[in-house]
């Protein structure tokens, strides 16, 4: 998003742009994920209205469940059902409990745990909320093309996958055909592989073999 904002913005101090599993805005389905995020800090009781930092505590509880929600999104059906399926946990037999009974259950409450280590609350609803209001095309009036018309001397080489489903093939083809409208230079390319948005974090050798023919 920084990226394609900084060539709308600043066309004069921007050459190449990598945009990769990106988005010129969030769609609803973002937003409203966000929003079970952002609900469930500010219904932890050690929230206190944004002001914990002096009482020893931080909302850990809320800010957990907001990095499951937002982890599933990064993630593929197929990658998902690869990787974990129906299996259980360290158990032979479903416990009819609310334990972590099934390998995914555990998977989501390790990642929701461990990043309250590494991020603050605070800045986990500041920074869903810049993402929700971003809005290349209704910063330039309404329609994305405007937003591009000073970068047709930029190039640009963006990518998606196939299984993203959080910032999907089509999102991207928007900001491609408004590039093709101010007639800046752009190449585009769908790739597949099958860990839906985190594929740009993983071992995906033809994104390798893009960023290198882009950047060398």
């Amino acid at each position: 998003m920084q990226a394609l904002s900084l060539a709308a913005n600043w066309p004069e101090r921007t050459q190449r742009v990598l945009g990769i599993a990106t988005t010129a805005r969030h769609s609803a389905q973002n937003i409203a994920f966000h929003e079970v995020g952002r609900q469930a800090i500010m219904a932890d009781p050690a929230w206190a209205k944004g002001d914990y930092y002096a009482s020893g505590q931080s909302p850990d509880k809320g800010l957990s469940v907001a990095r499951m929600a937002a982890h599933i999104t990064y993630l593929s059906e197929a990658g998902l059902t690869e990787k974990f399926g129906r299996r259980l946990q360290d158990r032979d037999a479903k416990s009819f409990g609310f334990d972590a009974d099934f390998q995914v259950e555990s998977y989501l409450r390790y990642q929701g745990i461990s990043f309250t280590d590494r991020f603050d609350a605070n800045s986990y609803l500041y920074i869903t909320r810049a993402m929700d209001y971003f809005d290349l095309a209704e910063e330039h009036g309404g329609r994305l093309a405007d937003a591009f018309r000073g970068a047709s001397d930029v190039r640009f080489c963006l990518v998606s996958f196939d299984t993203d489903w959080l910032y999907t093939t089509a999102d991207m083809r928007d900001v491609v055909h408004a590039l093709n409208a101010v007639a800046a230079p752009v190449s585009f390319v769908e790739l597949s592989a099958p860990y839906g948005h985190d594929s740009f974090l993983l071992d995906v050798p033809a994104l390798d073999r893009v960023v290198t023919g882009f950047v060398g």
